[in-house]
């Protein structure tokens, strides 16, 4: 039985509160700091209660130790989605029953039209075929991303999640912006902004020099 540390002593006092009934690597960390509170059992010879205490610290903290590592590995594992991609649109994907739509990026509807050469363009169905393209049928991995403060989210009538979503090392958001189809959401992130320079540059996709002003990506 652990006793409660003396009043005035050097022992870590961990407050416990609402945090580790709904935070498990919180619950692991006081685990681990309540483990440092053992001290040797008064009625055994000191020798052999220091080496009881000692023993049974090494041990919790180890045990501490794992349960974090177990722990952690399982909050990443809850922002990851991994699976075969269904391609819904230039910026959707299906993955198993989850919508994830690509972070920092948005690409025409798929009802969204260009105008080249005085002729009409679906520039959203070329966009949609574009990402079949590269991910359609594939193994992805999604990391799910949350909105900095004050963007507001976008309106949908699916439940969906933000994600950056890659094949191997391929980042499929920045590929789509490259391709010249998709555009980067500024408010979101500028880790494409080089990604549409270099698509701008080349003219390509929705940088066409071909493409007038009705070419335009819809932004969500």
């Amino acid at each position: 039985m652990r006793r409660e540390p003396p009043a005035g002593s050097g022992y870590l006092s961990v407050e416990k509160d609402e945090r580790q009934r709904h935070d498990p690597l919180w619950a692991g960390a006081i685990f681990v700091a309540e483990s440092m509170m053992i001290v040797p059992v008064a009625d055994m010879p000191p020798s052999k209660g220091s080496m009881i205490g000692i023993r049974l610290l090494a041990g919790r903290l180890l045990l501490g130790g794992a349960l974090l590592l177990s722990l952690g590995a399982a909050a990443r594992a809850a922002d990851e989605i991994h699976g075969d991609a269904t391609v819904i649109s230039g910026n959707e994907i299906q993955v198993g029953k989850r919508i994830v739509r690509l972070f920092g990026i948005v690409a025409p509807g798929l009802q969204d039209t260009c105008d080249i050469n005085e002729a009409k363009m679906k520039c959203g169905i070329v966009a949609w075929a574009e990402l079949i393209k590269l991910a359609d049928g594939q193994e992805v991995s999604c990391d799910a991303e949350e909105l900095p403060a004050g963007v507001a989210p976008p309106k949908s009538d699916m439940p969906f999640v933000f994600g950056t979503c890659y094949i191997g090392e391929t980042d499929l958001n920045e590929a789509m912006v490259r391709s010249g189809w998709a555009r980067a959401v500024l408010p979101q992130t500028d880790r494409y902004e080089v990604d549409e320079s270099d698509a701008k540059d080349s003219r390509r996709g929705l940088w066409s020099n071909q493409v007038k002003s009705g070419g335009r990506a819809r932004r969500r």
